[in-house]
Parts: structure tokens; C-alpha cells; sequence
């Protein structure tokens, strides 16, 4: 056999072991998904913020018996049976429980965390996912204190002012709660909001290459 010949085995062998691959088909990024993402999550976190700071203030802002008589006749309106004293009385103790406060806290630090998310998502960057979903846990958190913890004042002072409006409020509540947890988590499983997300190294390495440059 000559060395020609055995050139050509050893070839085919090689020809015969060889497995081809498919080419990896680049995913083409879709940048309007993050960015849209973003600006939902941080129109969202002012309507929380807006909530909580309203919270907050009721906490420290004194109510006069001429405005716990409005308050009344608003209330009798739709259905709850309340007198002024009754009122003042709920009142009273609601704050010295500082639930208005500690409540509002929860609800102003969590639309924080959904703003700076929803800031980073619009800006294309990973790690307003995990801001963002963040600041939606800490405000379900602060739902569930809110719900056991005005039921239990209530129930302590035989006085309710809860209707069928706070049941549908606290509904709407949850609803977009579930919102501000599930819409980051689309970039996650959508390949192209995915390939839009810039992590943080990438942009250090980026940076960093542009400088040598």
C-alpha cells in the first residue's frame, strides 16, 4: 500500500467520525419590550407612591369634627352606619396604632424598589428584573399586613368601615400587585426582550474596551 493510499484511509476515517453541527442562529433583540416594560413599572410605582405617601400623611394630620362629619354623611352614603363619634374613635385608633404610618412606609419604600426597576428595565438592563420584582413582593407583603392588621383594630373595637367598595379597591389592588410582579419576568422567557437586556458586565467590558480604543 502506498503512502497516497493510506493518505485516503485515514481521511475517510475522519470523514466518518466527523458529526456536523448546525450554524447558531443569532436572536435578533427587541429593545421596545424592556423599554415599554420599564416605563409601565415606573407609571405604576407613582401611583404606590402616591398611595403610601397619602398614608403617611393621614397618619399625622389632625381631623376636626366639622371634617368627621363629612366623612360621616360620605359614609352613610354608601352604606355604612357610623356615627361622628364612632368615627373619631376609629380614627384615634388607627394612629396610635401607627398603622397609617408603618403601612405607608412599606407601600412608599416598595414603589421605590418598582420605580429604580422599572428605571433600569427602560434603560435595557438586567438587574431591574430582580429591583423590580422586589419592590412588587414587598408591596403584596404590605397588603396582607395591611388587610389582617385593620380587620383585627376593627374587631377589637366592634367599629368597621369596610364595604363592598374596599373589597373591589383591595381586588384592583392585587391585580396590578400581580403586574408589577409578573411583567419583568416576561424579558426572562421572551428570547428577544432577553437578548435586549444588557447585564452589567457587558456594559463594564464595553466601557472599558471603548476607553482603550
Amino acid at each position: 500500500m502506498g503512502e497516497e493510499d493510506f493518505g485516503k484511509i485515514i481521511l475517510s476515517s475522519a470523514d466518518m467520525n466527523y458529526t456536523p453541527t448546525m450554524p447558531e442562529i443569532p436572536i435578533r433583540p427587541n429593545n421596545s419590550i424592556p423599554i415599554t416594560i420599564g416605563i409601565l413599572m415606573i407609571l405604576g410605582s407613582l401611583i404606590v407612591l402616591f398611595d403610601g405617601g397619602g398614608a403617611i400623611f393621614s397618619h399625622y394630620s389632625e381631623i376636626t369634627t366639622s371634617q368627621a362629619e363629612d366623612q360621616v354623611e360620605l359614609l352613610k352614603l354608601i352604606g355604612v352606619d357610623i356615627t361622628v363619634d364612632e368615627f373619631l374613635q376609629w380614627d384615634s385608633e388607627f394612629k396610635e396604632s401607627n398603622f397609617h404610618l408603618i403601612t405607608g412606609l412599606i407601600k412608599f419604600c416598595a414603589a421605590i424598589l418598582v420605580f429604580i426597576g422599572g428605571l433600569q428595565l427602560s434603560l435595557r438592563k438586567h438587574i431591574g428584573i430582580k429591583v423590580s420584582i422586589s419592590g412588587g413582593a414587598l408591596w403584596f407583603l404590605g397588603q396582607i399586613i395591611s388587610i389582617f392588621w385593620a380587620t383585627s383594630i376593627e374587631s377589637n373595637m366592634d367599629i368597621s368601615l369596610a364595604t363592598q367598595w374596599d373589597v373591589a379597591a383591595t381586588a384592583m389592588c392585587f391585580i396590578c400587585n400581580a403586574f408589577c410582579i409578573l411583567l419583568p419576568l416576561i424579558p426572562m422567557f421572551a428570547p428577544s426582550a432577553k437578548a435586549a437586556l444588557i447585564p452589567m458586565e457587558d456594559k463594564i467590558k464595553s466601557h472599558n474596551f471603548s476607553q482603550e480604543e
